[in-house]
């Protein structure tokens, strides 16, 4: 099974890869401003870092490492801040942005647009909820995570600022449009928002049983046949009878 999912981690990474890869192959920078790709390559990352460490479970039979290393896979605040931020790329695309121009299909009728709003937010999430092993994050997280959607809203409100031809990357942030009053108000209803996705995220690891619900059962133990009635066993006065010959 490590090894299933081993590839399936790295299979999502690729994905991520592909759908930004305007970035890093056609050389579209100032395409890191959309929270969509910065939360797709941070996806990648650690997705990526944890089908390396569900490789080396494979090769170890599943068996716990001798000794603790990083590459067994990233801390569990840090896999449960890149599936919330991934979540809120595709909630906000399928719910508060409007549709944009049509692009050309990769694969199976996919998009670049359906692949990092879509595929990779489906997929951050069956992760969490089928492989993780859960009960290891808090309900304080959920406002520790706020610190990057603050910091991005921050980013963007001074970009606009000191460079106004760049524009704004969504129009909820668009101080020209709200104001900086109205932008208060978005910052304040969307953190909310983003604050009770992160708590259900914590609530789903919180109910959901510790090891992971694709992990193979555990056997058993065979409990110890009783000793027969009057055996040296059965009597603890008796002692083992192999010791007490002289």
């Amino acid at each position: 099974m490590h090894l299933i999912v081993g590839v399936f981690r790295l299979l999502v990474a690729a994905i991520g890869i592909v759908g930004v890869r305007e970035i890093w192959l056609g050389d579209d920078l100032p395409g890191l401003v959309y929270f969509t790709n910065q939360s797709n390559l941070l996806l990648v990352v650690v997705m990526a870092w944890a089908g390396v460490g569900s490789l080396r479970a494979a090769t170890r039979r599943g068996a716990p490492p001798a000794t603790s290393s990083r590459l067994d896979g990233p801390p569990a605040w840090l896999k449960g801040a890149a599936t919330l931020f991934i979540l809120i790329a595709g909630l906000v695309y399928a719910v508060i942005l409007e549709p944009g121009d049509p692009q050309p299909e990769l694969i199976l009728g996919l998009t670049d647009s359906d692949l990092v709003h879509v595929v990779t937010p489906i997929a951050a999430l069956a992760d969490f909820v089928l492989v993780d092993p859960h009960r290891r994050l808090r309900l304080r997280l959920a406002l520790a995570w706020l610190a990057y959607p603050l910091a991005y809203c921050l980013f963007t409100t001074v970009r606009g600022a000191v460079a106004p031809e760049l524009g704004y990357p969504y129009g909820f942030v668009d101080v020209a449009v709200h104001g900086y009053a109205g932008l208060l108000v978005n910052v304040a209803v969307y953190g909310v928002g983003f604050w009770v996705l992160g708590a259900i995220i914590i609530g789903l690891d919180r109910v959901l049983p510790t090891r992971s619900l694709l992990a193979p059962p555990r056997l058993a133990s065979i409990p110890e046949s009783a000793p027969p009635p009057g055996s040296a066993q059965d009597d603890p006065l008796r002692g083992d009878v192999r010791g007490t010959r002289a």
